[in-house]
């Protein structure tokens, strides 16, 4: 009786992730996808896609939650942190940018749907951990303390928010490499020692990554 109520789950889930990759591509082809045309994508019925979202809003809220969870998920990336405050936020910044660049369909049109702060939200998970890492490089002489870390980090989220933008327009198709530099630059860093520092943190994450984890960007080797 277990068994096949565990596979039914099953189904349940992998209905849902299918679903919502289809949602993300739908609606980033067309920002007034409709349910149906989501349904198609996915491969399922209709009724499926409703069993899920009951409503179109209720499928972007999922994306978000999508969003949000993976967010999460790369925080907790199987890759240690360098003690170096400049060099972890430059390698947090390189694995959390998939998940952005996955994600920056929601800036083309869930923005008006779930307005500005449902936004800036899904960028909470992020915000402690970054604020105690611009704490720390502020101590340590590393950042300028020209501002307070939680405005720093406030207007880093909003440059974040800008990236996303221009990559939708095609302007930035790197690899989270922009994101790394703007984020040292903001916090003081000269551009030179940020872009330095962005590939000491390709390094780092060549380095401590095991075979199962994936990293992206080119290989400066």
């Amino acid at each position: 009786m277990a068994e096949p109520v565990r596979r039914r789950r099953s189904e349940a889930r992998a209905n849902r992730t299918r679903i919502i990759d289809a949602a993300i591509g739908a609606f980033a082809a067309d920002p007034d996808a409709s349910m149906d045309d989501v349904a198609r994508a996915a491969g399922v019925v209709r009724r499926t896609v409703y069993a899920h979202f009951p409503s179109r809003e209720a499928l972007v809220e999922g994306i978000a939650d999508e969003a949000s969870a993976a967010l999460v998920a790369s925080f907790g990336a199987d890759i240690p942190r360098p003690e170096r405050p400049d060099l972890a936020l430059a390698v947090l910044a390189l694995l959390t940018w998939p998940v952005g660049d996955r994600f920056r369909m929601l800036l083309t049109f869930a923005r008006k749907e779930l307005g500005e702060q449902r936004m800036l939200d899904l960028m909470e998970p992020a915000r402690a951990p970054t604020i105690a890492l611009v704490e720390q490089g502020q101590r340590d002489g590393l950042f300028s303390s020209y501002l307070p870390a939680g405005l720093l980090v406030a207007m880093t989220e909003a440059v974040t928010m800008t990236l996303l933008d221009q990559a939708n327009k095609g302007g930035i198709r790197d690899s989270g490499e922009s994101f790394g530099v703007t984020s040292l630059v903001l916090l003081g860093v000269p551009p030179e020692r940020a872009a330095a520092v962005v590939e000491e943190a390709w390094a780092w994450i060549r380095d401590s990554a095991g075979p199962s984890v994936s990293t992206a960007g080119p290989d400066r080797r």
